[in-house]
């Protein structure tokens, strides 16, 4: 009696995959929750450049320099930032620039590299009076 041979790698494919779709999964969900902080590190940034920029419109027109209203540039700054819900910081410095740092937390979309992603981002924006060199005086 012929009896037909079995093949001798039955069933290593199972094995191959039992291993890799666990990994790849695995990859996924590293890739999703890494641009996740990135997306959260780009709103971070663009939240602290739009405060930066709503306190420098708060431009003091009545002293005989053309610079910032410090209170009203302030006042301004963390308006904006409460309307968003992420807590802030405003610095002036001098009559013309203004520093907005800002806190962003947000919920990791898997939760693999911890159940939350948070950033901080930094803006300065300088106040600029003339048209000729671009420069500030």
């Amino acid at each position: 009696m012929i009896t037909a041979a079995r093949p001798r790698d039955a069933g290593s494919l199972s094995v191959m995959i039992a291993v890799l779709v666990p990994a790849l999964l695995f990859v996924l969900a590293l890739v999703v929750d890494g641009s996740a902080r990135l997306r959260t590190i780009a709103r971070a940034d663009a939240l602290a450049a739009e405060a930066a920029r709503v306190a420098n419109t708060a431009v003091d027109t009545r002293s005989p320099h053309v610079g910032i209203d410090t209170t009203t540039a302030a006042r301004t700054a963390g308006d904006y930032l409460a309307r968003t819900g992420h807590p802030g910081q405003v610095t002036i410095s001098g009559t013309r620039t203004v520093r907005v740092t800002v806190a962003v937390t947000e919920p990791a979309p898997i939760g693999l590299l911890g159940r939350s992603v948070q950033a901080t981002g930094t803006a300065v924006a300088e106040l600029g009076v003339g048209t000729r060199d671009g420069g500030l005086p």
